[in-house]
């Protein structure tokens, strides 16, 4: 085979790395599965409220489902944040268990990526039926590179339809008001 030459010999490794851009922009796209909404369901009386769970050194809060009989579904939002670096949400689903190991799941399992502490919408995963996981991790930004916040704190609240989570992220290693980002989680089951 001869060497191709001319304007075609550049045109090669161009179309080789605009395959690879695409790819990766395909497979980054089909990631972002969450559907931005309105308000869910109505998770009906409030039946019990835990007190608050507060993890120093966490950047993520799991939530699962267990019930290879009964759906269930999660919505979720960023209700607001006071921080000094800009704040970044994941969220990871993983048809899964919970990891003991506090490690997140593979990339390929992010299904939202959402860059503001600003408050946003609902937005809603498909619903689902078997054993899941929900990773929801908070990131800040102080300089160049995302960095993993620095604690949680979770307050639980069950519904006669399922749970309700208020997730907040701080970032700073003093671990002072657990304000700078706060995402809200309703965590819908069937009966």
């Amino acid at each position: 085979m001869k060497a191709l030459r001319g304007p075609l010999k550049g045109l090669v490794p161009f179309l080789a790395a605009l395959a690879l851009v695409l790819t990766s922009s395909l497979t980054h796209a089909q990631t972002q599965e969450a559907v931005l909404t309105g308000a869910p369901p109505s998770l009906g009386r409030v039946i019990r409220q835990y007190e608050p769970i507060r993890q120093d050194g966490a950047s993520a809060y799991a939530i699962w489902a267990t019930s290879e009989a009964t759906s269930h579904q999660v919505w979720f939002r960023v209700s607001g944040g006071e921080a000094l670096f800009r704040q970044r949400l994941r969220i990871y689903r993983e048809n899964a268990g919970p990891r003991l190991d506090n490690s997140l799941p593979p990339l390929s399992t992010l299904v939202q990526e959402i860059l503001t502490s600003a408050p946003t919408g609902w937005y809603a995963l498909n619903s689902e039926r078997g054993r899941y996981s929900y990773y929801i991790d908070g990131d800040h930004r102080q300089g160049s590179g995302w960095r993993n916040d620095e604690g949680v704190q979770v307050t639980r609240v069950r519904h006669e339809n399922g749970l309700f989570f208020q997730i907040r992220f701080e970032d700073v290693p003093q671990l002072d008001d657990y304000n700078d980002l706060i995402v809200e989680v309703a965590f819908l089951q069937s009966q």
